[in-house]
């Protein structure tokens, strides 16, 4: 029989201001060392098949088979929409297709928990705001925004009372204010949408030769040379290889910054100048260093972090990407360990603290391949499944973690930006 356990976040910790975000509060909680052990049993069904070597990922911008299918009936020329004053996203009812613009403009205005009033175009960041986490990090209090798919890895725009948008990839547009769990407000929005087009949307895919799927180029021997885990400057092994990306590093760097993920701060003095200018600007600190990794012998040539929608930066999804020395079609292949941090625990090398990462780490390759997919950075994407492929482990500090042993790998645009 298999067990696994998943232990959400107890207590979320704001780092709002410059000394909360220095000074990290510990707090830890044990599970039973009988918790633990049936928490390290992660044993696969005998009855399951095993996954085949390479699978190709569905995409949700594939019109015929993705989540994010268009329906074929002809468009109105507009669409009004109400968007109240909550949490949620509200659905707009419009399909739209990547690529395509929308013209969008908004009236009406909120009244905040706090009192303030406010428009479509937002309020400029107070210092209580330095204490939230609002879902477009970037964008005024309660200023109107969108995402396209109600997917958490989907990466929100700024709307404001009026705004000629992009749409991102193809699926339903969803809106809402960009509002924090402790910040609702009442009243709406009125938001009206006009596509720029009312001709019946396609889910047919273009007559033009596209390249072949990078499922056709990747086989489990392409992994032979690439070490399963990364490690410790002490040469421990701890998380796993669970991703590859095959690009140029312009094109890592943008499809990273379009998904709505932040290269880290490198050391500490970096953070708290950053800390500083982001205090001073009312901005939320979200780049926060991390611990450096060893894969090929030195560390990590890129990190990564995306905080949690609504949560704080201490939990955060965060990654770190190596250059490997394999190629695919001509282009180097990097490859990274992925991992969300959900809490604390004790690093088991030194009796200190340590981040405690979820241990179904599979749930984090998803979110990655998701928000790549949200922002359409990727041409095509597959899981590999390595001979030796890694099931369950601990991680350098101890920690336990599990997976199906797949690699997920993305063949990047070309004409990422």
């Amino acid at each position: 029989m298999s067990y696994s356990i998943r232990f959400p976040p107890k207590q979320s910790l704001t780092f709002g201001g410059l000394t909360e975000r220095i000074c990290l509060i510990t707090v830890l909680a044990f599970a039973l060392p009988g918790c633990r052990s049936i928490l390290a049993q992660t044993v696969a069904p005998s009855a399951a098949a095993p996954p085949a070597a390479v699978e190709a990922i569905v995409s949700m911008r594939d019109p015929a088979t993705g989540a994010a299918a268009v329906p074929t009936a002809a468009r109105k020329k507009s669409y009004d929409v109400t968007v109240p004053g909550g949490k949620e996203w509200t659905d707009s009812g419009l399909a739209v297709v990547g690529g395509e613009h929308l013209t969008i403009t908004a009236t009406g205005s909120l009244s905040l928990a706090d009192g303030r009033a406010v428009t479509p175009d937002g309020l400029d960041r107070g210092w209580k705001d330095l204490l939230r986490q609002f879902p477009l990090n970037q964008a005024n209090t309660a200023a109107l925004i969108g995402r396209v798919s109600d997917l958490g890895a989907s990466v929100p725009f700024l709307i404001g009372a009026k705004a000629d948008a992009v749409m991102p990839t193809s699926g339903h547009l969803y809106l809402r204010a960009n509002l924090t769990d402790d910040l609702s407000g009442t009243g709406n929005f009125d938001v009206t949408l006009r596509p720029a087009s009312t001709a019946a949307v396609s889910t047919q895919r273009p007559a033009t030769a596209v390249p072949a799927p990078v499922s056709t180029e990747l086989s489990p021997q392409l992994f032979a040379t690439i070490p399963r885990r990364v490690g410790d400057q002490a040469g421990a092994p701890g998380d796993m290889v669970n991703f590859g990306l095959i690009g140029t590093q312009s094109q890592i760097e943008a499809a990273f910054k379009n998904a709505g993920w932040v290269a880290v701060d490198k050391n500490t003095q970096t953070a708290v100048l950053h800390g500083l200018l982001s205090t001073l600007s009312h901005q939320a600190y979200v780049e926060m260093p991390m611990s450096t990794l060893y894969l090929f012998n030195r560390p990590q040539d890129l990190s990564f972090a995306r905080a949690d929608p609504l949560t704080v930066a201490a939990e955060r999804h965060h990654l770190r990407v190596w250059k490997s020395p394999e190629l695919v079609n001509g282009q180097p292949l990097w490859v990274g360990s992925a991992t969300h941090d959900i809490g604390f625990e004790r690093d088991q090398r030194n009796n200190g603290t340590t981040h405690k990462i979820d241990p179904n780490i599979d749930l984090e390759r998803k979110f990655l391949v998701d928000s790549f997919d949200a922002t359409g950075a990727f041409s095509s994407a597959a899981y590999v499944t390595p001979s030796d492929a890694l099931r369950t482990a601990r991680t350098a500090t101890g920690g336990s973690f599990f997976s199906d042993g797949r690699i997920a790998v993305m063949e990047l645009k070309p004409d990422l930006q």
